[in-house]
């Protein structure tokens, strides 16, 4: 049989992302969703029959890789020469995508690890939060440039024009008229059932409780919609994984920065 490849970035593709995660043993966020969605997308092809795709980020970034089982004894030739072919450097891989994970293991030069990824979909009692939900308000999106004046630029990638069409929704929280910090809700465009929530606390109200208050508040409307909260953040950031994890939120699952140069 012989291989080849060919870019196809039709309306199919929210299709073919959507059916991928039926291969993912976790969550995933938001990010790592972007890294796809934003991608350009490539089928692999055996005698011009479809047999995988896999997308590339950015010109150089790997971002999936699928191949159907039957076919799996060519997945490894497939691999390196889109590697190769596409002058490949880097891949995000989430450890809960056990094929492309093992292939980037094959041929990788180095591996960092980028992010953590944190599930909410299983309850776990937590202490209650330092800060009620009262002092939790939205914006509005007149607001967001303030909001990212004050932030230094946190919210960069949150226009008006997606907050007035609830593509994310921003929230403030506040304590006896004083800004503490902001939470967002970011609900993931392929896998609807889960809401990504983010927060970020102002400098001098931080190591008080206000970001676990946030967090806890952001998951309780996200099951009050019925869905679930996940969660990301840097793998360097060990206050931003403790203040996500005692909001009952775990992690089982990792974002890798694989090189292949």
């Amino acid at each position: 049989m012989s291989l080849s490849f060919r870019e196809d970035n039709s309306s199919n593709n929210m299709s073919i992302i959507t059916d991928y995660y039926k291969y993912l043993t976790s969550v995933t966020d938001d990010f790592w969703e972007e890294h796809i969605v934003d991608a350009h997308f490539f089928i692999i092809q055996s005698d011009e029959n479809s047999i995988g795709y896999f997308s590339i980020y950015g010109g150089s970034k790997l971002t999936a890789f699928y191949m159907e089982a039957r076919c799996l004894y060519m997945a490894q030739e497939a691999f390196k020469r889109i590697l190769d072919e596409y002058g490949i450097e880097t891949a995000f891989v989430a450890t809960c995508d056990e094929l492309f994970l093992s292939l980037c293991l094959d041929f990788h030069k180095s591996i960092e690890l980028q992010a953590y990824i944190f599930d909410g979909s299983m309850y776990h009692d937590v202490k209650s939060p330092e800060y009620g939900r009262a002092g939790l308000s939205e914006i509005r999106p007149e607001e967001i440039d303030a909001v990212n004046q004050q932030t230094d630029g946190f919210f960069s990638d949150m226009t008006r024009e997606r907050l007035e069409s609830r593509d994310c929704v921003i929230y403030r929280m506040t304590n006896n008229a004083d800004v503490l910090g902001y939470g967002v809700i970011v609900p993931n465009k392929t896998r609807p059932q889960l809401w990504s929530c983010g927060m970020i606390v102002l400098t001098e109200h931080r190591q008080k409780g206000v970001g676990r208050s946030i967090q806890i508040h952001l998951g309780d409307i996200c099951h009050e919609n019925g869905k679930i909260p996940v969660s990301g953040c840097w793998y360097y950031n060990h206050l931003s994984k403790k203040t996500i994890e005692s909001a009952g939120r775990y992690t089982k699952t990792r974002l890798l920065n694989v090189k292949f140069k």
